[in-house]
């Protein structure tokens, strides 16, 4: 019944004890319970799952299952393209898969790259410059406050409650330990004081806009600072959301059609959530794009579902659906395996 769909993931309980620099270093990885959680809704709508955790082993498992389709959630190890590793095996398989494929996965997952190809493309930014010391002469082109963080991480790794800052020397010290905590150059943009919102497309030519998330600081929040969505306030708990965000229509429109232009400008696939900021005008600047969505019980897309009235099934079945809409040869197979079950 249905097809035979392979789950690729990276559980936080496997990550490299010789990886961990950091607090937040298995930040953007899987617990068990939503890969559960994930093989539950794939099962419920008629698809056979087979388990493909990251492992070396990956390659002889592709080889050995006769797949239909997999559904990747995988985010691999390290270096700015792990999160391009598994498509690229896929790909090298001949294998379907859902989501985008390696070269917007390593695009994205590169901030500075991304802000340029959105730039390219005539959608605001932040005014930034890629660092790899704390002397670099270009931070003297940025206006104070500024906002750092490591340019190839995702899920708020390496953002702190104090990523923003108001002083050449809190610049130096901060810099200093993100560079040598992350090994890797860091991102250095103007500060965007203004609201926060991310939005999130599930598609491909036309893609359907959930409702508009805005990310608020909870009641446990310091009052004495500039809100940051950072790691702290994430494993703690303390952001609140709003969704659907109380939004006028011309700024709702003015985010929606930023996040279509981002989507189409990153050429992201089937599904993709969007960060947007505010300036101090109050126009909407784009952050960057998550093309990897969290799918556990407290990620922002399964909420986005749920205010939407989407299941968290019906929204594994959305991506999916948007995947075999890619590929006319299984649109034929589970239409022949449905008509077969009557």
């Amino acid at each position: 019944m249905g097809l035979q769909v392979g789950l690729t993931y990276n559980l936080k309980s496997n990550y490299p004890r010789a990886m961990q620099s950091s607090e937040d270093a298995g930040a953007e990885y899987e617990s068990q319970e939503t890969v559960e959680g994930i093989i539950a809704a794939l099962e419920q709508l008629g698809h056979q799952v087979i388990c493909l955790p990251y492992h070396p082993t990956l390659p002889r498992k592709l080889e050995y299952h006769r797949l239909d389709l997999v559904f990747n959630v995988a985010e691999g190890w390290s270096g700015r393209n792990r999160e391009s590793l598994v498509p690229a095996l896929l790909e090298f398989y001949n294998l379907p898969y859902t989501g985008s494929d390696p070269l917007t996965l390593g695009l994205t997952l590169d901030k500075s790259f991304c802000k340029k190809v959105a730039s390219e493309a005539g959608i605001a930014t932040a005014k930034g410059v890629l660092v790899h010391t704390p002397d670099d002469r270009q931070l003297e082109e940025l206006q104070y406050p500024i906002f750092i963080k490591p340019n190839a991480e995702g899920s708020s790794k390496g953002i702190r409650n104090w990523s923003r800052i108001d002083t050449p020397i809190e610049l130096r010290e901060k810099l200093t330990w993100l560079l040598d905590t992350y090994q890797q150059p860091a991102l250095v943009e103007e500060f965007l004081p203004g609201r926060e919102f991310t939005i999130a497309l599930i598609g491909n030519r036309n893609p359907c806009i959930l409702p508009i998330m805005e990310i608020l600081p909870g009641e446990q929040c310091p009052r004495n600072s500039h809100f940051v969505y950072s790691f702290e306030t994430k494993s703690g708990n303390l952001e609140r959301v709003s969704c659907p965000a109380a939004i006028e229509p011309q700024l709702l429109e003015a985010l929606e059609q930023m996040a279509l232009r981002v989507f189409a400008a990153l050429q992201c696939r089937d599904v993709a959530r969007i960060d947007i900021r505010l300036n101090r005008e109050g126009l909407p600047c784009f952050l960057e794009v998550n093309p990897l969505p969290g799918l556990s019980s407290v990620s922002l897309l399964p909420l986005q579902a749920q205010a939407a009235g989407i299941s968290f099934t019906e929204l594994i079945n959305a991506i999916l659906s948007a995947a075999i809409e890619r590929y006319p040869h299984l649109q034929s197979k589970v239409g022949l395996k449905e008509a077969a079950l009557g």
